[in-house]
């Protein structure tokens, strides 16, 4: 998982637990209320059935009937007494009189009852409230009133007057106990609190202490650059093609820690920086990858970028440092590159740079080496691990260039041509000229040899009315792991191996004719042909006619461009070789028919087989049979 969506997880993880807490808080002091409104709602009809039993033992007036009776007084204080339970420490009734005083009429108390008629002293205005408004108030706890919890004050009317007031007290007990109803669900609630309030602080000290990491880990404490886990970063949120790069090295640096030490080749290479940065826009980056070496990244919009990498050698040149009294001047070594556009990596961005940067330093060094898309390729698609890889994911494919009959104009023949598969790109074929010398002679060759191989036969199987040419370098005769491989292909695949010709390639000249001769005996036991590949030009002589047994000449691209500008004579040369092919029975094809100017000389020659552009590019065949089929 990424930090960024870490640290959003552990946000919304810890902003979910606060609202569990808040939620579970809330709910808890909901339900304790509740449960005390319910109590009070209770109380409310306990007081409204005694008021009515008040009523029905006083008959026609409360004061006149416990003034007269004083057994009915007796009778109902007995009775109010009855109705005391742990909820209600106190039940009494008091009537105000003339004078606005209030006093005791009833007192359900058992110890110590109020005198009837004794004087009541309110501690609050509600009393006066319920008398007037002939409507039931909840007293909070009174001050001074001990173990009562809250008073529930309630009128007594007779003929819509209010004739009493019935007061009940509930104790204080009972309303701890409903407090503490919920009490284990509240102390989980803080324990929560706590535990969240402690995590939070401890969240914001990793906070604080990552921060000052992450600073040390992307920042380079001498220079104020950049580092390289700040460069693979910045590179997972940002499109490595939407920048270029340029590499930067101070030359033999050593020599000034030598000289003057340490402390003060420190400053010099923050002199260095400064002065870099100073060159540089603020959009672009600077990352120190080693000791001297510094990576600067710079947006492709900022400035023109060839400008930028001259003027910024040209300064970092021309830059004087001064050192114990001592002015002098420090080379560099730099490698810029424009970045293609594309999916590319900042790794194979470095791996060229530094592949530039390390063929300056082998040159002299102090000097700036600028990079195209050309050279960008060159590198990256030459590397052998590059070229491994995509050996090791068969990343490879044969894409088929026609061969043309000139009499009927149809396809005799294709000429099998081996491609990489660009990683990035899938629809992106990379040429043999990028790596076939790095790999020519290693176990990769054999490999690659295999695979080509491998696509030949199947499609061979697959389309049992073509007929196709592989190249094969002279070289690869004389070793057995190659002669070996191909022998095995053709015993396993004896029935088509009749389809399949060998154009034999060199880059040396045969030593020894018996040998190669031998060789081509072998591959043609199975009926393959071998025709001999650039004829006319180099090593590819009139020799072969006599000491080899094969049966193509393919002549080479050269002489048929040279029908465009030495025509005649061309036309000579051409028809000598179309006559020793008639005596030797040979097939010729003439290559790199590129116009259907060369195309119409050509084929005036009577030269029987063509191939180039001008007649089909190399494409993958199910293009060509899906035509043909057309």
């Amino acid at each position: 998982m990424r930090r960024a969506y870490f640290d959003r997880f552990i946000i919304f993880l810890m902003a979910l637990l606060i609202v569990f807490v808040l939620f579970l808080q809330i709910s808890t002091t909901q339900s304790t209320e509740k449960l005390k409104n319910e109590e009070i709602q209770r109380a409310e009809q306990y007081a409204s059935k005694i008021a009515k039993l008040i009523q029905i033992r006083t008959q026609n007036s409360l004061e006149i009937t416990l003034k007269e009776h004083p057994e009915v007084r007796r009778h109902l204080n007995e009775t109010l007494h009855a109705f005391l339970t742990k909820q209600y420490q106190y039940i009494f009734v008091l009537q105000k009189d003339e004078k606005g005083k209030y006093r005791f009429l009833l007192d359900a108390s058992e110890d110590e009852p109020e005198e009837y008629q004794s004087i009541f002293f309110p501690k609050s205005e509600m009393f006066d409230k319920v008398y007037a408004f002939q409507k039931m108030q909840i007293i909070e706890q009174h001050e001074g009133v001990e173990e009562v919890w809250l008073s529930l004050v309630y009128p007594i009317l007779r003929e819509n007057k209010t004739e009493a007031l019935l007061v009940l007290d509930l104790s204080e007990s009972y309303g701890e106990h409903l407090n503490n109803f919920n009490s284990p669900l509240m102390r989980v609630v803080w324990m929560m609190q706590v535990l969240l309030i402690l995590s939070i602080l401890l969240l914001i000290y990793l906070v604080y202490s990552y921060s000052k990491l992450r600073k040390i880990l992307l920042f380079d404490s001498l220079t104020s650059t950049h580092t390289k886990v700040f460069l693979e970063e910045f590179f997972n949120r940002n499109e490595v093609d939407s920048y270029n790069a340029i590499l930067i090295d101070m030359d033999e640096f050593a020599q000034i820690n030598n000289k003057y030490g340490y402390t003060s080749g420190n400053l010099v290479i923050k002199e260095f920086t400064e002065t870099m940065m100073n060159v540089l826009s603020l959009n672009s980056k600077v990352i120190r990858t080693a000791g001297t070496e510094f990576l600067v990244i710079v947006p492709k919009d900022d400035s023109n970028f060839e400008t930028l990498a001259k003027k910024l050698f040209t300064t970092l040149q021309e830059k004087k440092y001064l050192l114990k009294n001592e002015v002098f001047t420090q080379s560099v070594s730099m490698s810029a590159m424009i970045i293609p556009e594309g999916n590319v990596s900042i790794h194979d961005v470095q791996r060229i740079l530094d592949v530039k940067l390390l063929e300056i330093k082998s040159k002299g060094k102090n000097a700036l080496g600028l990079l195209g898309l050309d050279h960008f390729n060159q590198m990256k698609y030459g590397n052998m691990d590059y070229i491994k890889e995509a050996l090791e994911e068969e990343r490879l494919v044969c894409i088929y260039q026609p061969i043309i009959d000139t009499k009927t104009k149809k396809i005799v023949k294709y000429e099998a041509l081996v491609r990489l598969i660009d990683k990035e790109n899938g629809e992106k074929f990379i040429s043999p000229a990028h790596f076939m010398d790095v790999i020519k002679g290693t176990s990769q060759y054999i490999k690659m040899s295999k695979l080509v191989l491998k696509q030949v036969f199947t499609v061979l199987h697959q389309y049992p009315e073509i007929e196709i040419s592989v190249n094969l370098d002279l070289d690869d005769l004389y070793n057995a792991d190659m002669m070996k491989l191909i022998t095995q292909k053709l015993y396993r695949n004896k029935m088509i191996a009749n389809r399949l010709t060998f154009e034999i390639l060199e880059h040396n000249e045969i030593s020894d004719y018996g040998q190669v001769a031998l060789i081509f005996q072998q591959l043609k036991t199975f009926g393959s042909k071998i025709a001999i590949d650039d004829f006319g030009s180099g090593y590819a002589n009139y020799v072969y006619l006599i000491k080899l047994d094969v049966d193509i000449l393919k002549i080479d691209g050269s002489l048929i461009q040279e029908l465009l500008h030495d025509t005649e004579r061309t036309k000579v040369m051409l028809t000598s070789i179309k006559h020793l092919a008639e005596i030797y029975q040979y097939e010729v094809v003439a290559e790199f028919v590129s116009s259907k100017e060369i195309y119409e000389i050509v084929k005036a020659l009577e030269i029987e087989y063509v191939q180039g552009y001008y007649l089909g590019e190399p494409k993958p065949l199910e293009v060509y049979m899906g035509t043909e089929r057309n």
